[in-house]
């Protein structure tokens, strides 16, 4: 007992010396104070420091993939089976054309509008399993910028719709749009961003999309274009990427062509039609890699028509060497715009 005394002594003297080397006293010099008081400063800016990168890098994305996992479990069994559904009302009145393994889902989100799944071939460690998420719609933009499937906090958000896309007229739709964020913890559609580089390998593992329709089939895409667009481009240096209404197949063609025009990559394999239905996905591009303060980060595909392979010969996909970058990509570094922006 008497040693334990002694230790707890010892141990005590000792942090009373930690806490009189740091922590301003009365009778300390003016220098004394200013030395403690810095001390303390950068003390708190580093513990603070650490705190937020290990709830960026570790807490947060461990909570979004928890999240996520469980969701994932409730669309792969189905209904209920096998799945703890305490929380869900045995009479809920599911909408009509919802699809079975979508119910669970419904019950938690009634936003539940899909499920998207990103396919890609070798570099694993890189795309594989990126992207196997729950995508949800409401009434704007902003809803599921900054919270979970289940309505929590959380500043990874969910996938989600535009909201002008008329999910009730799906086959109908020229154009979907889904958003997802860029993060440091590589999750949603972060790892987009590393095609940025025209890196070909890279963009010769991008094979397909699956999007399941909470009210319809499970439909594949393929893709044909990866592009860096400028959210803040005014007048004729702008791309209205998200548009999803044309008013004829000349101007969906058209449209097209000016996705071929910025996308990075030429997808050789993948041909578009007029009548064809696209899946654009967009997330925030890194400055550092576009020089632009709002850029985004943009994969485009093209639906699978009836009967088509969804297999892609990715020897023919290509850097595109005459690509057309936004306006201030050129004008951040300096150099000389392309005929299009003159």
């Amino acid at each position: 007992m008497n040693q334990m005394k002694n230790v707890l002594k010892i141990i005590g003297r000792g942090a009373v010396r930690v806490l009189r080397a740091v922590v301003p006293l009365r009778g300390d010099s003016r220098r004394e104070w200013i030395r403690k008081i810095a001390f303390l400063t950068a003390l708190t800016v580093f513990l603070c420091s650490g705190y937020y990168l290990m709830d960026e890098l570790y807490l947060q994305p461990q909570h979004t993939q928890e999240v996520t996992s469980s969701m994932r479990d409730l669309y792969i069994s189905g209904e209920t089976d096998g799945v703890d559904v305490d929380e869900i009302p045995e009479d809920i009145a599911y909408p009509e054309g919802l699809g079975s393994n979508f119910k669970a889902l419904y019950a938690r989100n009634p936003d539940i509008a899909g499920w998207l799944t990103f396919k890609t071939t070798g570099q694993e460690d890189l795309f594989e399993g990126t992207v196997d998420n729950p995508v949800v719609q409401a009434a704007d933009n902003d809803k599921y910028l900054d919270i979970d499937f289940l309505g929590d906090k959380d500043k990874a958000g969910t996938l989600f719709f535009d909201y002008r896309n008329d999910l009730t007229r799906f086959d109908e739709e020229r154009n979907l749009v889904i958003y997802g964020h860029n993060l440091k913890s590589g999750l949603m559609f972060s790892k987009f961003n590393l095609l940025v580089s025209q890196n070909e390998q890279r963009a010769r593992t991008l094979e397909t999309l699956t999007l399941d329709n909470a009210y319809g089939e499970k439909v594949t895409y393929k893709v044909f274009a990866v592009m860096v667009i400028d959210a803040d481009a005014t007048g004729a240096g702008a791309f209205n990427y998200i548009r999803t209404e044309f008013g004829s197949d000349t101007q969906f063609s058209s449209f097209v062509d000016k996705i071929r025009e910025r996308s990075l990559y030429d997808f050789g394999d993948v041909d578009v039609n007029a009548d064809d239905q696209l899946l654009t996905l967009s997330t925030c591009s890194n400055k550092k890699d576009t020089t632009l303060k709002n850029g985004r980060t943009i994969v485009v595909a093209r639906r699978l028509r009836e009967g088509e392979s969804a297999d892609v010969d990715a020897s023919k996909t290509v850097v595109n060497k005459d690509v057309l970058m936004p306006k201030a990509w050129y004008v951040n570094q300096e150099l000389e715009l392309p005929e299009q922006y003159r």
